[in-house]
């Protein structure tokens, strides 16, 4: 009996650590991931839906919304692939829809861009920053706090820095509203 305990007692931790370490590749359906690791360290696609805690390498939302808590790497959209990462994001995510609510270091390139705290770029048709946005370059660019925004619409509240665009709005600035240029720098 005291072996079968043993046997039983190891199995279980080895099975144990293995569902915690992380997962080298892993498919994402609506519901389940395959395998059912939260932590991936390579590859994943994700279908229609995917929700896993952790991706550090190559994340493919294909014809899909990839929802994460902390991404680093390189996320591609596939057939309108679409990202959300909800508290860390390191990399370049090249989606339909990036929609990051946490901190932000790297390239954003998308259709939309909906991000906050960006420390990098944001490239997209429309890109809306909650926080601070180091830069957007789009068709229509708005941040709470910027340093750079090229566009036909620029807004912001707090501009220490340029906008480029037929129309730029800074709360801050000397004269809110300014075509072509505007410029504000705090020393």
């Amino acid at each position: 009996m005291n072996k079968l305990t043993t046997l039983i007692a190891c199995s279980t931790l080895t099975l144990a650590s293995l569902a915690e370490a992380a997962t080298p590749i892993q498919i994402s359906l609506p519901g389940i991931n395959l395998p059912a690791s939260q932590q991936v360290e390579g590859a994943r696609a994700s279908l229609l839906y995917g929700r896993t805690a952790s991706v550090k390498g190559l994340d493919l939302p294909v014809f899909a919304l990839s929802d994460v808590n902390s991404f680093t790497g390189l996320q591609l959209g596939v057939f309108f692939g679409a990202g959300r990462v909800r508290n860390q994001f390191n990399g370049v995510a090249i989606n339909a829809l990036n929609w990051h609510d946490g901190q932000d270091r790297g390239v954003n390139l998308g259709f939309v861009n909906l991000t906050n705290n960006v420390q990098g770029l944001n490239w997209g048709a429309v890109n809306i920053a909650r926080g601070n946005a180091l830069a957007n370059v789009g068709f229509v660019n708005y941040a709470e706090r910027t340093t750079f925004q090229i566009g036909f619409i620029n807004a912001t509240k707090h501009l220490d820095g340029l906008q480029i665009g037929l129309a730029n709005y800074a709360e801050n600035g000397i004269f809110p509203i300014l075509p072509l240029i505007n410029f504000k720098k705090s020393f």
